[in-house]
């Protein structure tokens, strides 16, 4: 993310291609969250069960 910053300010990337970027790596960080939350979950299943 930082990374996106400094090249929209360095003008490498447009702000607009900025914003698009941050949603994407924003999207991909929800997902992954939820992977996470669904595996933690069957988890403590398996340990509740023993």
């Amino acid at each position: 993310n930082d990374h996106l910053k400094k090249s929209e300010k360095e003008k490498e990337i447009s702000e607009d291609d900025l914003r698009k970027f941050e949603k994407e790596v924003q999207e991909q960080t929800d997902e992954h969250i939820k992977e996470i939350d669904e595996i933690t979950k069957h988890k403590e299943e398996e340990i509740m069960e023993v």
